[in-house]
Formats: structure tokens, C-alpha cells, sequence
């Protein structure tokens, strides 16, 4: 079965060229929205992502992080000459305009080959990123798209502290920290899933007055 590829982009006619570059070797999907890419990224098994950083319209930066919680596809980003690109995007590589069809097969090709991580295992808990499954102990507990991206997000900086403010901002996308119920009840949610015993609880450990950690054992 060919490897599949999303393409990621406001301009049309640009995303239908880098189709074209690909479509001899990989099923390529193409997106023209945040909300068009998290669909696919949600219904489909992807090998790699292309998100065109040109593109009018498109808060790149939001959709990369957003494409990177549903989906371990290495990223490529296509971008202009010269231009900064941080660690925000969590790119495998970058291709700069003018793209040439060879180059970006061949970096495409790499990034694929490459073969990402997985899963993250820290202590005796492991995240299943293809299922998007916590185990532990034995046990498999299915997570939702949520509960996956904040668990992924505190055991990523296992063994840091991790205030509230920054996971309602990089979970929930929000700034505004007059109502964080809903964090509480997921972190409830994903303690159920990750401790023996979740009224007290030994891996994700609340910091009073600070936030949360996830302890390394």
C-alpha cells in the first residue's frame, strides 16, 4: 500500500503542483483549512504532512501544532526564502520556494524514511501514539484527542513542572484562566488511566501553587 501524504495549503493551484510531484509514489490528500487538515489527520493514517507556511489565511504555526497532536507523520514545511522557522513548527525539514518537484520528493521520501518514535515511555507508562492508547502495568486504556495531547505534553517534560496557565494555552488554546474546570476533570481523567491508584496519585503529582508534574521514577 503507497505511503500517504497530506498537503496542507490556502492556495490551491500551488497544493495541485506538489500533488502532482508526489502522486506517482504516494496517495496524496489535500487540505485547504486548519479544520480540513485535522479531519484528515483525525480519519486517516498519514506517512508525512506538508503544510505550506506561505499560505494566506492560515495561522500555520496553530495548524502545525494541532497536526502534531493527532498525528506522529513527520512534518515538512514549505516555506519562503530566507525565512525564520523555530522550533514551534516541530518540523522533520523545511523546503523553500521555488519548489523544485525532485527535491521535495526526496525530502519527503526522508522524512518518511526516517520512521518517527512510536510511543513515549517514561518510568513504567508507555503513550501509544498510532492508537492513541496509554499502558500501563499490562493495561491498555483508550485516551481521547484531548486527554492524548495533555498526557503527550506532560510526559514529553517529564519531570518539569508544568503550570496551569501554559497547558490551558497549549491544550485549550486559551489564555483566559477564569475557568479550568475542564483541566481539572481531564486531569482527573488521565490520572484514572495512569495510576494505580487515582485518589493518590504517585506519577501525575499536583504541584501546589504551581501545576503538574509528571514523575520520573
Amino acid at each position: 500500500m503507497a505511503a500517504t501524504v497530506l498537503i496542507v495549503g490556502t492556495d490551491k493551484a500551488a497544493a495541485t503542483t506538489y500533488a502532482s510531484y508526489l502522486k506517482k509514489d504516494y496517495t496524496v490528500l489535500a487540505a485547504h483549512s486548519g479544520r480540513q487538515a485535522i479531519a484528515h489527520a483525525r480519519s486517516h493514517r498519514l506517512d508525512a504532512m506538508i503544510v505550506d507556511i506561505t499560505s494566506a489565511r492560515l495561522n500555520c504555526k496553530n495548524v502545525c501544532r494541532k497536526l502534531a497532536g493527532e498525528s506522529r507523520a513527520p512534518l515538512v514545511l514549505i516555506a519562503p526564502p530566507n525565512a525564520k522557522v523555530d522550533g514551534a513548527y516541530s518540523a522533520a525539514t523545511v523546503v523553500y520556494t521555488p519548489v523544485v518537484g525532485r527535491k521535495l520528493v526526496a525530502r519527503v521520501k526522508a522524512a518518511i524514511d526516517s520512521k518517527p518514535p512510536r510511543q513515549l515511555v517514561v518510568s513504567n507508562v508507555a503513550l501509544d501514539f498510532e492508537k492513541q492508547r496509554v499502558v500501563r502495568g499490562g493495561k491498555s486504556f483508550p485516551l481521547t484527542p484531548k486527554e492524548f495531547f495533555l498526557l503527550k505534553y506532560l510526559m514529553g517534560r517529564a519531570g518539569q513542572t508544568i503550570t496551569r496557565k501554559t497547558l490551558m494555552k497549549e491544550v485549550w488554546e486559551t489564555d483566559f484562566m477564569g475557568d479550568t474546570r475542564t483541566l481539572d476533570v481531564h486531569i482527573r481523567w488521565v490520572r484514572e488511566k495512569v495510576e494505580d491508584n487515582p485518589s493518590k496519585p504517585q506519577r501525575l503529582i499536583t504541584m501546589r501553587g504551581q501545576g503538574y508534574r509528571f514523575v520520573v521514577e
